[in-house]
């Protein structure tokens, strides 16, 4: 169903994506597929996972989450998560999912921030 995707916006060499529903098991994992192929198809340096609209995730969702972010890193994109609600942090510690290589910001826009500072730093060479 198409009215269950997750909205992949690009930003130069960033897709930014903002989860503004609940997840699903259907709709994370189609989420899953659409954003590492479009990492794939456009070659981006940076990818930003807007969590704020989720306020609890389950361990299917919280694994998921992790496995994305596995996943981008064996691409060569940074990842950045942001918004992530204090109960969101909890259950993916509580799960004991290691996010490795993967940075945190407060909000979108902070987000974005650290992000393009990444993806000019890894421009010139020194990241």
């Amino acid at each position: 169903m198409d009215s269950l995707r997750i909205p992949i916006l690009k930003i130069g060499d960033i897709l930014i994506a903002s989860i503004q529903v609940a997840l699903h098991d259907a709709s994370a994992v189609q989420f899953k597929d659409d954003l590492l192929q479009k990492i794939h198809d456009t070659r981006a340096k940076g990818v930003i996972i807007d969590l704020t609209a989720l306020d609890v995730v389950d361990s299917f969702i919280g694994r998921l989450i992790a496995d994305i972010t596995a996943m981008a890193g064996l691409m060569g994109t940074r990842v950045v998560l942001t918004g992530l609600q204090p109960a969101v942090a909890i259950t993916l510690v509580e799960l004991g999912l290691e996010l490795p290589r993967v940075l945190t910001a407060l909000n979108l826009e902070k987000g974005l921030i650290m992000m393009q500072r990444l993806t000019e730093e890894s421009d010139d060479g020194s990241a």
